[in-house]
């Protein structure tokens, strides 16, 4: 008696412990993938997070256009006027390849 219930005892430690011991054992493999997918998906790029940065770019150049035009509206010569004119012919070409 005392035999089988060391033995059953055994078995259930065995049992209870083995999930601990994959745990333990799979625990670095799993730490690792976690910080690989965290590196890939901060080096890349979702659409909606590439749609963000070109319309904050844009926005930005507007905002830039617009200065050109306030100190070209100011001084007809000023070296705005010429970076003004070369802007709206980069459009210009941007738009009918665009069309």
């Amino acid at each position: 008696m005392i035999k089988t219930a060391h033995g059953t005892l055994i078995l259930a430690a065995a049992l209870l412990t083995s999930g601990c011991v994959s745990s333990i054992v799979t625990a670095p493999f799993k730490a690792a993938g976690t910080v690989i997918e965290t590196a890939v998906d901060a080096t890349t790029q979702t659409q909606q997070e590439a749609d963000e940065d070109r319309g904050k770019r844009l926005r930005m150049a507007e905002k830039n256009e617009e200065k050109l035009r306030k100190k070209c509206a100011k001084d007809p010569e000023h070296e705005s006027c010429d970076t003004l004119a070369e802007l709206e012919r980069e459009r210009a070409l941007i738009k009918r390849r665009d069309d």
